[in-house]
């Protein structure tokens, strides 16, 4: 809708946003009233592409039947470290007592660390490479990076989360401290005597 009225992306959101979010979600009675079309079909043609959540009637899942088994081998691994800690049985005698295999005592014994979880893709991963270029250009305000990003690529990223990308990326400047003048003397000190 911005090209075809000569518009850059960036201010026709901002003109549906409305003062003060201009970042925010585009408001549907300004861009029904800009469109000429009712809010009601607007709604109803925007929510057509988008997934529904909704739930379907049925009947309810039936409990997961691994809740037991998970909740019996924590319990079977805690009485193994028990046995081994307090009374110093071997692996051939926890074993024999909890009618296991050497390696369920040895899972029970020496647990395994947890695999470290993969990475989530972000909304920024897509277009990092431009935000870099921005900020080391010296173009590092957040709000110049969403207003490129939305009018030059045509990518449209909350500007929260552009905001703390940039922060992280871009060094903090140390803040000054103010210091008084010379000729003031400081609560408490004496002013030096010559």
């Amino acid at each position: 809708m911005a090209r075809a009225n000569h518009l850059k992306p960036s201010y026709l959101h901002g003109f549906l946003t409305g003062s003060p979010n201009w970042f925010g979600k585009p408001c549907l009675e300004r861009l029904a009233a800009l469109s000429g079309r009712p809010p009601e079909l607007l709604e109803r043609v925007l929510d057509a592409g988008s997934p529904r959540r909704r739930h379907k009637p049925g009947p309810s899942p039936a409990p997961a039947k691994n809740t037991d088994k998970k909740t019996d081998k924590k319990e079977l691994y805690r009485r193994i470290r028990h046995d081994a800690e307090t009374e110093g049985l071997s692996t051939r005698a926890l074993v024999r007592r909890h009618n296991v295999t050497w390696r369920t005592v040895r899972a029970a014994l020496e647990p395994r660390p947890r695999k470290p979880l993969p990475r989530r893709p972000t909304a920024i991963d897509p277009v990092q490479h431009l935000i870099d270029s921005m900020i080391e250009s010296g173009h590092g305000r957040p709000r110049d990076i969403w207003g490129k990003l939305m009018d030059e690529h045509e990518t449209s990223i909350s500007y929260g989360t552009i905001r703390l990308y940039v922060q992280n990326r871009v060094p903090r400047r140390p803040r000054r401290r103010a210091s008084l003048p010379t000729n003031q003397v400081r609560p408490g000190h004496q002013p030096a005597v010559d």
